[in-house]
């Protein structure tokens, strides 16, 4: 039987989360469920055996703590987020994207910043960066989300390109809409009413088990030549 493998997930109280921590630890994994909403890691941890800790994801100190909570972590889910209010470049002012980028890049950034020694000394380790399809495409989302998301993106292959050869594995799972909470976008931009009617003709927001079953399988051994990959989970939404 394999080794149990130690799982940090962050973003683990919202839906896809909780999704996702159901299938690691069916898997036999021990999970560390990381979220802001301490209310939601005190639901989650009802019902499962997980570990939680309560974490701004772009707070260094909050990163260091998780991490010494975990310990050696094998595999590292980026997982949480947070959407703008889709507002074009002029309409989103400094603060909102400062904090899109904040929690959408500098988070994981700082989470694979301090996994990454431990998984080169031990020769191998997974990271599965939850982006979206507007890390690959310019008119998914507002400006702030879009550019957090490509440079998600361009995080996960450069980390597959540079140590690739020392047993790390990095890929983003890159959703189209999903049904979650996220999908309660303020209507502060005339726009967003446009953009939301345009994403009714399109393929329906996917389920959060769906984007978990993708996740936990480009953790998985099964996907030991998966590497370097932005994997679009849309239902078609680019093809359209």
């Amino acid at each position: 039987m394999p080794a149990q493998r130690t799982v940090v997930l962050t973003g683990a109280g919202g839906g896809v989360g909780t999704e996702a921590t159901a299938r690691f630890l069916a898997e036999g994994d021990r999970v560390v469920a990381v979220d802001r909403d301490e209310e939601s890691l005190s639901v989650l941890a009802e019902r499962f055996d997980v570990t939680t800790v309560t974490a701004d994801v772009s707070d260094p100190d909050d990163v260091r703590r998780v991490i010494e909570v975990a310990g050696d972590v094998d595999v590292m889910v980026n997982n949480a987020a947070v959407i703008d209010r889709l507002g074009r470049v002029h309409e989103a002012d400094l603060g909102e994207w400062n904090r899109l980028l904040a929690i959408n890049l500098t988070g994981p950034y700082l989470f694979c910043h301090e996994v990454l020694p431990g998984m080169l000394d031990r020769g191998k380790g997974t990271i599965v960066n939850v982006a979206s399809v507007a890390g690959l495409r310019g008119g998914r989302a507002g400006a702030a989300y879009t550019a957090s998301k490509h440079g998600l993106v361009g995080m996960t292959l450069n980390i597959a390109a540079t140590l690739g050869g020392r047993g790390i594995r990095s890929n983003a799972v890159c959703p189209g809409s999903i049904r979650t909470a996220m999908q309660s976008v303020p209507q502060d931009f005339p726009d967003a009413i446009a953009t939301i009617t345009r994403d009714s003709l399109k393929p329906p927001p996917a389920e959060p088990g769906e984007i978990a079953d993708v996740v936990v399988y480009l953790a998985s051994d099964r996907s030991a030549r998966i590497n370097g990959v932005a994997l679009p989970v849309d239902g078609a939404y680019l093809a359209f």
